[in-house]
């Protein structure tokens, strides 16, 4: 079974490779003292995990619209703040696609001509028909101004291409973060995507990129950016 063995390799190399470099890396370079952590697209709580075990004094506030991972993610810790919904440009209602493989989820749309999708569906046999759910979307801005959240030190995002939407609904509250780590796609898979339109709005808000962790034989990487 190809899926299997896809998964099966792709996760043997993010927790024994790809986050070990990302968690030594914030160990040794980031220093941060009870800091604010977003985690948004948590997924099963992995980078959460992983931050966590460097600062254990952290509040953390992780964003997964997709319920069936709450488990995972409450067990983690009991001071972990979870919200079933997503964070996105504007408050709405969006439909969140979900695949065979529940780490793509993702509320961009799909470009159906992608040469990488189809290499990928030729491996793990994607469905052929859409299944999505309807989620509510806020932004970053919404939710801190909200809860009263004032800064956030450290920002991660991982939303399958709807990273810069999550950007821009940081509005200008985005001079209050100090650390961001996003993953880039360096593929073709999403509509619309656009690493040069990140990069931009970045730069704009005085953010540097410190740091890129490429994933092995993968079309993406994590980039962590620090306000300067």
């Amino acid at each position: 079974n190809m899926k299997f063995i896809f998964l099966f390799l792709y996760n043997f190399i993010k927790n024994n490779y790809h986050l070990k470099r990302i968690e030594k890396f914030f160990f040794s370079n980031v220093a941060l003292k009870k800091p604010i952590i977003f985690d948004v697209g948590s997924h099963k709580g992995k980078m959460t995990h992983l931050f966590l075990k460097i600062y254990k004094d952290a509040n953390f506030y992780c964003f997964e619209p997709n319920k069936i991972f709450n488990k995972r993610i409450r067990k983690i810790s009991k001071k972990i703040k979870l919200f079933n919904y997503a964070l996105g440009k504007k408050k709405e209602v969006r439909k969140l696609y979900l695949n065979n493989i529940d780490l793509t989820n993702s509320l961009s749309i799909i470009n159906n001509n992608s040469f990488y999708l189809k290499i990928k569906n030729f491996i793990i046999k994607n469905q052929k028909k859409k299944i999505s759910k309807v989620v509510k979307v806020t932004t970053l801005k919404n939710f801190c101004n909200k809860h009263k959240i004032k800064k956030i030190d450290l920002l991660k995002i991982d939303v399958e291409g709807y990273e810069y939407k999550v950007l821009l609904g940081a509005n200008t509250f985005i001079k209050n973060i100090n650390y961001i780590i996003l993953e880039i796609q360096k593929n073709d898979m999403y509509k619309n995507y656009s690493i040069v339109k990140i990069e931009k709005y970045l730069k704009k808000n005085n953010f540097k990129l410190i740091k890129n962790f490429r994933f092995p034989l993968m079309f993406f990487q994590d980039r962590v950016y620090k306000k300067i």
